[in-house]
C-alpha cells in the first residue's frame, strides 16, 4: 500500500489514530500490539454483523452508529470501502513528516519529539508507543494472574469443526493441541434454560469409539459442563458471537467452569497459533474468490479491483510469513484495587504477556 498524508488534525495513540484505539478499547480489544488491516477490518465487520447495523434495504451500506462514526465520519457508507478507509488511520501508512523538508530536518525534529510525540504533516500528532500506551494504564492497576474471558482471548483457542478434523489427521499430537482449546457446541433444542443456539465450551479429552475398521471409529470430545460426550458433528464452523462469550463468563463466575490462567491461556494460544492462523488464511481467500466472482457478475469494477487487491496481497509469503510470526497475546484480567493480593501479579516480572 502507497503512503499517504494523514488527515489534518489527526491524532494517533501509538500504532493507531486516537478514534481507532478508542473504538477498539470500547469494545474489550487489546491494542497493546498493533492489529493489522485485515484484522481490524474483520473486528468491524463483526461489530456491524453483531449490531445489525446493515440498511434495511441496501444491504451493501452500513448505518454508522456513533463509535463507526466517530473512525470514518459518515453516517453510512458501503461495506466494501471500509477497509480502504481503514489505512488512514493506521500510522505506518502515513508519511511522518512533510515532503520538502530536509534529511537533517528530520532527524532533529524527530529527535526533539522523540521523548513525547512524532510529527504527521503539519498538525497531527503521534503519540509514542511508550507514553500513550505504557503510561495511560495507572501504577495502581495490577495485572491478575487469570486471564480475561474476552473475545480475542478465546480467538485464539477456538477450533472451528473444519480445523479440529484436520488437527484430527494428525494423530502424533492431535490431542494435546485440541485438549483446552474452546469449542461451539450446538444446544440440545429441548433445553429451554439455553438462551443461544450454541454456546462455547473447553475441551478436557478426546475419546475413540473403536469399531470393526479401527480407521473409522467415531471421534468423541468430553467438554466441560456438560456430563456427555460430544460428536464432531454437533460443533460449529462458524465464528461464536459476543452473547456466547458472555454465557461462558456467566458460567465462570457462577462456578460451573474453572477460571483458566495467563499462563495457561498463552501456551495453548502459542500451541495452536500456526493452525488458526494457516486456516484462517484459507478461508479468507476463499471468501474472497467468491466476492471477485460476485463482483465480476454484477459488473461492480471498483469493488472487484479492492478484493483482488486484498486477495493478492493475502497471498504473498511475506504477508503470510508476518500473520504466522505475530506472538499471540493473552490479556489478563485488570485488578483496579491496590490491595497487593497474592492473585495478583506484575505481568512484566511473571513474563506471561510478551
Amino acid at each position: 500500500m502507497g503512503k499517504r498524508k494523514a488527515p489534518k488534525e489527526q491524532e494517533y495513540l501509538g500504532w493507531g489514530s486516537k478514534p481507532l484505539i478508542d473504538f477498539l478499547r470500547s469494545i474489550g480489544k487489546d491494542t497493546t500490539k498493533q492489529l493489522s488491516q485485515y484484522d481490524l477490518d474483520s473486528i468491524i465487520f463483526a461489530y456491524i454483523r453483531d449490531r445489525n447495523l446493515f440498511h434495511p434495504e441496501k444491504k451493501r451500506k452500513v448505518l454508522c452508529d456513533d463509535k463507526l462514526y466517530s473512525i470514518f465520519r459518515k453516517k453510512s457508507l458501503d461495506r466494501i470501502k471500509i477497509y480502504g478507509l481503514l489505512g488512514a488511520h493506521i500510522s505506518e501508512n502515513l508519511v511522518l513528516l512533510d515532503e520538502n523538508t530536509s534529511e537533517d530536518e528530520d532527524e532533529n525534529k524527530l529527535e526533539d519529539k522523540k521523548k513525547d510525540t512524532m510529527i504527521v504533516g503539519k498538525k497531527g500528532t503521534v503519540s509514542s508507543d511508550i507514553t500513550s500506551l505504557e503510561n495511560e494504564v495507572s501504577p495502581s492497576v495490577r495485572q491478575s494472574r487469570f486471564a480475561s474471558l474476552v473475545t480475542d482471548n478465546i480467538k485464539l483457542l477456538y477450533l472451528r469443526r473444519s480445523l479440529l478434523e484436520e488437527l484430527l489427521k494428525q494423530p502424533e499430537n492431535s490431542e494435546s493441541k485440541i485438549q483446552g482449546s474452546f469449542v461451539r457446541v450446538k444446544n440440545d433444542q429441548r433445553d429451554y434454560l439455553q438462551r443461544n443456539s450454541h454456546q462455547l465450551l473447553q475441551v478436557e479429552g478426546i475419546r475413540k469409539i473403536s469399531s470393526t475398521n479401527e480407521m473409522n471409529g467415531e471421534i468423541l470430545l468430553q467438554v466441560s459442563n456438560i456430563p456427555r460426550d460430544i460428536p464432531i458433528f454437533m460443533l460449529s464452523d462458524v465464528d461464536f458471537t459476543e452473547d456466547e462469550c458472555e454465557d461462558l463468563r456467566q458460567n465462570v463466575t457462577n462456578g460451573m467452569l474453572r477460571k483458566p490462567t495467563v499462563v495457561e491461556l498463552q501456551q495453548k494460544a502459542r500451541d495452536l497459533h500456526e493452525d488458526i492462523t494457516k486456516h484462517r488464511i484459507e478461508r479468507e481467500l476463499v471468501r474472497l474468490q467468491k466476492y471477485i466472482d460476485r463482483a465480476n457478475e454484477k459488473g461492480w469494477r471498483r469493488e472487484l479491483c479492492e478484493y483482488l487487491d486484498q486477495r493478492e496481497l493475502l497471498k504473498q509469503p511475506s504477508e503470510q510469513a508476518r500473520l504466522l510470526k505475530q506472538v499471540p497475546k493473552v490479556i489478563a484480567e485488570v485488578l483496579e484495587d491496590e490491595s497487593r493480593s497474592v492473585d495478583s501479579i506484575e505481568v512484566d516480572k511473571q513474563g506471561n504477556l510478551e
